[in-house]
């Protein structure tokens, strides 16, 4: 029986091996979504000042590795919808800038009220740099777990071999 351990679960470890693998490429990815941003952008590569725009409990010892892995969770779940203004505001304020004109029309009326493109693209920045550290926090903390986490059963639901792939069990 392939992906089969001794106790005949199906490699649990090597699920929160592979999760704590992803966590640590998603954050790779993030940090150069962020270089590439900057340098797309002509922005300098210092960290923009300021407190994260999401902000949890700290991770502090006394905390379970579940509720560890829940807070961390919270705040990925934010950094993503903070993703998603992201796109909508750069969808809605960039996409008309095809005229040195209309560029510089709406860098003058945003800057009158909300800092205009520059301030948009600072928020931006700011975003990624939440995100860099949200990513790079659940990275560290699920490759910190001890093995005894590792090996407990999960109340997840799983995919089964038998009914193809796609299919849920519960």
């Amino acid at each position: 029986m392939a992906g089969r351990g001794a106790n005949g679960r199906h490699g649990l470890r090597g699920h929160a091996g592979r999760t704590a693998a992803l966590a640590r490429l998603l954050h790779k990815e993030c940090v150069q979504l962020l270089e590439a941003y900057r340098n797309s952008e002509s922005l300098p590569s210092s960290p923009v000042a300021g407190d994260y725009l999401v902000s949890i409990p700290p991770l502090v010892p006394q905390l379970s590795d579940t509720e560890k892995i829940s807070i961390l969770h919270a705040a990925l779940k934010e950094c993503l919808r903070l993703l998603e203004d992201v796109i909508t505001r750069e969808d809605a304020d960039f996409s008309d800038e095809d005229s040195e004109y209309r560029r510089k029309r709406k860098t003058e009326l945003d800057g009158q009220v909300a800092g205009g493109s520059f301030g948009l693209k600072m928020w931006i920045v700011r975003v990624l740099q939440d995100l860099v550290h949200w990513t790079g926090q659940t990275s560290d903390t699920l490759h910190s777990l001890p093995a005894e986490m590792e090996k407990t059963p999960k109340t997840m639901s799983r995919r089964t071999r038998k009914g193809g792939a796609g299919k849920i069990r519960k």
